[in-house]
């Protein structure tokens, strides 16, 4: 999923180069602040966002971002606007102004994505970024993503469930091998010692504008950078610190 979500950033970058904008992801308002009550684009959550451990109740968080709007886990009554739908107007957006398309753009490869050269190659892109997460209508039938996996909200209710999602017979259950999730830490914002965070604050902030010279200058993502920055993040944990995602 991790990889997935990568692949997204860095379609979503195509996307806007193709149309002949370009990535600003190093200005102070880019980095959310938590908790946050909302996605970007002013999408509503119920269930606050914000940095805790992988516990069960961080998971119906992630399964509410990726929530499908479409059996069998469409909400009953009158869904207020999701990620889904979000995905669904730049759609519409792309097929009612049929904007002219730069197929010299800069891009950042990703794997088995074809390159934006028509509006119709534009909208197969935002399809991807869309069914990997919440699936297709007929998901969990039909899996997504490069090693067929389930969408993410299918993968994150085995978490929340604690089994696989196989099917019986017709029927899709969460039955299948039971899954164990890893030991957490336990962490807390240091207010005591905000140093702590300095060393991950600086490779986040080298790490957010070496990702927007990918579509200025076609440098090559900062793959050192991102290990570096789990392997600060991960030690601060093990500490019970919370790394803090601002600009150094």
């Amino acid at each position: 999923m991790v990889r997935q979500e990568m692949d997204h950033f860095a379609l979503a970058g195509n996307l806007l180069t193709a149309v002949g904008g370009r990535p600003s992801v190093t200005h102070t308002d880019f980095l959310p602040v938590y908790p946050a009550d909302e996605l970007p684009g002013g999408i509503p959550q119920t269930l606050p966002i914000d940095l805790k451990p992988l516990v069960k109740d961080q998971i119906a968080v992630f399964m509410q971002i990726e929530q499908p709007d479409f059996p069998p886990v469409a909400r009953l009554a009158e869904p207020p606007p999701t990620i889904g739908a979000f995905y669904d107007t730049i759609i519409e957006t792309f097929r009612e102004t049929n904007p002219a398309i730069d197929p010299n753009a800069r891009a950042v490869k990703v794997r088995l994505a074809r390159p934006i050269r028509t509006v119709a190659d534009a909208i197969e892109t935002i399809d991807r970024i869309k069914s990997e997460g919440e699936g297709v209508p007929d998901s969990p039938d039909s899996p997504t993503g490069v090693n067929t996996s389930h969408a993410h909200y299918y993968l994150f209710k085995e978490l929340y469930v604690g089994k696989r999602l196989i099917k019986v017979g017709d029927e899709w259950s969460y039955s299948g091998a039971p899954i164990t999730l890893p030991e957490v830490h336990h962490f807390e914002p240091s207010t005591a010692e905000p140093e702590l965070s300095l060393e991950f604050r600086r490779i986040l902030t080298q790490l957010m504008t070496d990702l927007e010279s990918c579509w200025t200058s076609s440098a090559v993502p900062n793959v050192s950078a991102m290990l570096d920055l789990k392997s600060v993040g991960k030690d601060l944990i093990g500490r019970g610190v919370r790394p803090e995602f601002v600009w150094a």
